[in-house]
């Protein structure tokens, strides 16, 4: 279990598959994070749900005073040689725009580089997602790649917007000094 300034990051129990199927279940936080229909399907979203949890790194974001479930995080790294950690995350309409997202990816970077020794971290975001571009960029993410109108989503053609960033850019910030090895936040 991991702690940051005001939350715990734990493991995934059983008894979390509610919670994140009711995520799965609202449609604004599943259209952003599927190029699929957005539609209530239960099987599919068991299927998403089984596939994250075998993620090298899938915790649950819980709020640090209360213990509420917040949402999710996962790292994936599919070809290991390359040292390349595919990020995502999802946090409940209730939490957003509070500056959790901003506080669960400084820790994802400092445990992704300094625990996992990855070289850098990957992540795709659709541009209708302005909310997780800007949150992105902030942290220190750059824009690497973009399809154009890649998908049809909401009534309008939506792209894929590739973002990365590399080990030494991270190092190079005064972030990373706040992030001791085992992934606590100095404060």
């Amino acid at each position: 279990m991991f702690k940051t300034n005001r939350l715990t990051l734990r493991g995934y129990p059983p008894s979390d598959q509610d919670f994140s199927l009711d995520l799965f279940d609202t449609y604004d936080i599943l259209v952003n994070l599927t190029a699929e229909h957005t539609t209530p399907n239960l099987d599919a979203h068991l299927g998403m749900l089984d596939k994250m949890t075998k993620c090298v790194l899938f915790v649950v974001v819980e709020d640090k005073e209360t213990s509420e479930t917040m949402g999710f995080m996962r790292v994936n790294i599919t070809t290991p040689r390359d040292l390349d950690g595919d990020l995502g995350m999802a946090l409940a309409e209730k939490w957003w725009g509070k500056g959790y997202g901003i506080e669960i990816v400084e820790w994802l970077m400092g445990y992704s580089f300094k625990v996992l020794g990855l070289r850098r971290l990957s992540l795709f975001v659709f541009s209708s997602n302005s909310r997780a571009i800007s949150q992105y960029e902030k942290v220190g993410f750059r824009q690497e790649g973009r399809k154009r109108e890649a998908l049809w989503k909401e009534g309008q053609w939506v792209d894929n917007v590739w973002m990365g960033l590399l080990s030494t850019e991270y190092y190079a910030t005064e972030r990373a000094s706040r992030i001791t090895p085992g992934g606590w936040v100095l404060l």
